[in-house]
């Protein structure tokens, strides 16, 4: 696949994987903190952002690992793996941001990331699953 087509996956991919999380994501986290949604809007969409990019950078260096180990198929191991250090890769970026933004200490805002992580962590899972599905089929569909 050449390099601009791939790029413009990465870009989609990531871009439709936070829409769809800042879409659930925003009313349930406001009514978990008991915080105003437009607050957590902004946390969210910053989040986000930071997200959009960490994914990108993320799933380059996860290809080039795959291709590495020879790994053909996204497995089962291999997708868990995949949420695994993509969210706790993220913790390293957002747990400070939280903290100062609702005005929590380290622990608790780590406490809150790694709950929000755990939850997002299944939602990747998901996310990525039906991705590659979508994926094979289009790639399948072009190849005709």
């Amino acid at each position: 696949m050449q390099a601009k087509q791939q790029l413009k996956q990465r870009i989609i991919h990531a871009v439709c994987y936070e829409l769809i999380l800042l879409i659930i994501g925003t009313p349930l986290l406001s009514l978990l903190l008991k915080a105003n949604l437009l607050h957590t809007t902004v946390l969210w969409v910053l989040m986000s952002v930071i997200s959009v990019f960490w994914n990108m950078l993320f799933n380059h260096y996860f290809e080039k690992l795959e291709k590495f180990q020879g790994w053909t198929q996204r497995t089962l191991v291999i997708r868990i793996l995949h949420a695994i250090g993509f969210e706790g890769g993220l913790l390293i970026f957002t747990v400070p941001m939280i903290a100062w933004m609702m005005n929590l200490s380290l622990l608790n805002a780590l406490l809150l990331d790694i709950g929000l992580a755990i939850s997002i962590m299944v939602y990747t899972f998901i996310y990525q699953w039906c991705y590659d599905i979508i994926m094979q089929r289009y790639m399948k569909k072009a190849a005709s």
